[in-house]
């Protein structure tokens, strides 16, 4: 499936030089670490991640994910109204990320 992801290069990260933002298509289903059912549709995701050369390193369990919009199936057209829909959405999951990652120091 396509991906839309760029990097934020930020200074104010305890463990992370970047955070990847990331607005993908979900097929959903049974996720066995939560016990529950994910849904299937298009996400954002931002994470905070360590860029070395070309070499990128993230810690498990770390970042936001959201839901976005559902979708039975992928199409461009829907994939073009999530990228749009998502720059509402990311700058308070970057507040978010960047205010667990201060908790976390």
């Amino acid at each position: 499936m396509k991906r839309h992801e760029y990097l934020i290069e930020r200074s104010d990260l305890q463990g992370a030089t970047h955070l990847q933002v990331t607005v993908s298509y979900t097929i959903g289903g049974r996720n066995y670490v939560s016990g529950g059912v994910t849904p299937r549709g298009f996400y954002v995701s931002v994470i905070p991640v360590t860029k070395r050369g070309s070499v990128i390193s993230y810690i498990a369990f770390t970042g936001y994910n959201k839901l976005i919009m559902t979708a039975a199936r992928f199409s461009e057209k829907q994939f073009n109204t999530a990228i749009e829909k998502s720059k509402e959405l990311i700058p308070a999951m970057i507040k978010q990320v960047l205010s667990e990652n201060k908790k976390a120091s």
